[in-house]
């Protein structure tokens, strides 16, 4: 793993990638401390009233599958659990980083890619008996490097993605020669720089690296969520190869009994009514 986390000098198109929003990072620290209460988190979320209120939206989302009103963010706190809020956090946090680009199709295309790889690796973890919330912020992050350059460079990184795929270019390669960086080396800098946990860094910086079949860590999940949401239709762009549905779902032995086990165009159904009633 230290390869992997072997934080690179911080490349010039870095720079202008907006910083992780303070309450959210601060979230994520305080959750992983054994004596942080309910009370402690909500009054902390308090602190920033724009944020408060996008919590509380995507709460009663359907992309969280939650039953029952979130009413306050002592319930949300409450009714989610801690670890729950913090994956809404990083939820939130990376919405609002990305929402200015979001009226780019083709940049619209990597968020709509990032919510279903989570939605999958969420689902997928819970079966597995994987840590499902760790699973679904290592599918939302998978592809921050291409979150950040995007927000930072919208235009050129929305040509550069069009280009590549018209052209069928090496999209790693590309952005290495547009940007000295690609885009799995990027998300894990940004990973270790606002300290993310060491393993969502590892997912970030090997996430296209061939997936083992029966394999259940959490890397490979991710490996093959963001394969399957490719092939659901949900690619950002291009695939280097291109994967069957079924052999995907192989690789992960009793996954077939998940939403998305079930077929593609069950799977497909379930992601749009999600997507629908997401508020982004």
């Amino acid at each position: 793993m230290e390869d992997f986390l072997a934080r690179p000098q911080a490349p010039w198109a870095l720079r202008l990638v907006p910083p992780f929003p303070t309450v959210a990072a601060r979230i994520l620290a305080m959750v992983g401390q054994e004596d942080i209460g309910t009370q402690q988190i909500s009054d902390l979320i308090k602190l920033d009233p724009s944020f408060s209120a996008e919590l509380l939206r995507f709460a009663n989302s359907a992309l969280f599958g939650v039953s029952r009103q979130v009413t306050s963010l002592s319930h949300a706190v409450i009714l989610l659990g801690l670890e729950r809020v913090k994956t809404m956090a990083t939820f939130v946090a990376l919405n609002k980083m990305v929402k200015s680009s979001l009226k780019i199709k083709v940049l619209r295309k990597c968020w709509v890619h990032s919510l279903v790889t989570a939605m999958i690796s969420d689902a997928a973890a819970q079966r597995l008996q994987v840590s499902h919330d760790s699973a679904y912020t290592a599918g939302l992050l998978h592809n921050l490097g291409s979150l950040g350059l995007m927000s930072a460079y919208p235009d050129c990184y929305a040509r550069m993605l069009e280009v590549s795929n018209d052209y069928g270019f090496d999209l790693l390669k590309t952005e290495r020669d547009l940007f000295e960086i690609d885009h799995c080396a990027a998300g894990a800098y940004l990973a270790q720089d606002w300290n993310f946990p060491d393993e969502i860094a590892a997912v970030l910086a090997t996430h296209h690296n061939a997936p083992v079949a029966g394999e259940l860590s959490l890397d490979n999940i991710v490996r093959i969520a963001w394969r399957l949401a490719d092939v659901l239709g949900y690619a950002s762009f291009s695939p280097d190869k291109d994967w069957r549905y079924e052999d995907l779902l192989s690789y992960l032995p009793g996954v077939e009994r998940c939403w998305f086990g079930s077929g593609e165009e069950a799977a497909r159904q379930e992601i749009e009514e999600r997507l629908t009633t997401t508020p982004f």
